[in-house]
């Protein structure tokens, strides 16, 4: 994903980064799979990945959703862009580990009175702490990539999510490429109305994006509030879902399930 440089960038930068349909149309490795069994795997590997203690181990488990994310034809780039944002903020709560884990310093700084000391102990346990939580989304990225958001629906239907929580999921994805449409066409009048040579990202545009962004929430309020009750006229209630139809299980679906439980178990063991 480009850099965005305006506000119209930024904006089409969010909708790429949901939208998800396309790869998971690819014919790929992840896609061949049952999502079942994907679930189920994907599900023993982010288990598994919380028992591991050994930085050696972590590491060499992270290629795995790289390895699987090349086999499946899904972009690099879309995965470590969705799998950035929350290691990245996990890793800033977790730094006063570097300096509260007792162990041979690497680094100290003195501040007045006060000395701070980064341990190898406590890098260890920072790096530990960073890959698993990147680990664990990358699996769930690769796991909604691969699928596509229908069939992720299907999947909680099928193992008795609350429906509410599954309409909530559905309209939640359906209303934010709406929500972003018209964004994008109060932004255009503005720039109509305000016409600058040179359209930028700096200071002035992001609060500018903070007047849209207040625009539409009313807007998107009296929106919602109108297909409410649009869909209620017509008879619609979150409790009545039709049951999803899941594909069959083969024998690879099986087979690439156990050998992932397998392997994973066996590396928690260790």
């Amino acid at each position: 994903m480009k850099v965005p440089q305006s506000l119209r960038d930024l904006l089409e930068g969010a909708e790429t980064l949901v939208y998800i349909e396309d790869l998971s149309g690819k014919k790929g490795f992840m896609q061949s799979i049952n999502p079942i069994a994907k679930l189920v795997a994907i599900a023993s590997m982010i288990i598994s990945a919380l028992f591991l203690s050994k930085l050696s181990y972590l590491l060499a488990i992270c290629t795995i959703p790289v390895i699987f994310a090349l086999a499946s034809h899904i972009p690099l780039k879309q995965l470590f862009t969705r799998t950035l944002f929350i290691p990245l903020f996990m890793a800033l709560i977790s730094l006063p580990t570097l300096f509260l884990t007792t162990g041979n310093p690497l680094w100290t700084v003195n501040i007045g009175n006060v000395t701070l000391a980064i341990t190898a102990p406590g890098v260890t346990q920072f790096l530990i702490f960073t890959l698993r939580v990147w680990f664990c989304v990358a699996s769930l990225s690769l796991l909604i990539l691969s699928t596509g958001f229908d069939k992720t629906l299907k999947i909680l239907s099928a193992i008795h999510v609350p429906p509410l929580i599954i309409q909530l999921f559905s309209l939640t994805y359906r209303y934010f490429f709406v929500s972003i449409h018209e964004a994008q066409s109060i932004l255009i009048a503005k720039e109509a109305r305000t016409y600058i040579n040179k359209r930028t990202l700096n200071l002035q545009s992001l609060k500018d994006l903070g007047a849209i962004l207040s625009s539409l929430f009313i807007r998107t309020y009296e929106r919602s509030e109108r297909v409410y009750l649009a869909m209620k006229a017509r008879g619609f209630e979150i409790s009545k879902t039709n049951k999803p139809q899941i594909q069959t299980l083969h024998v690879y679906d099986v087979v690439f399930t156990v050998s992932i439980i397998i392997a994973f178990t066996y590396l928690a063991l260790l």
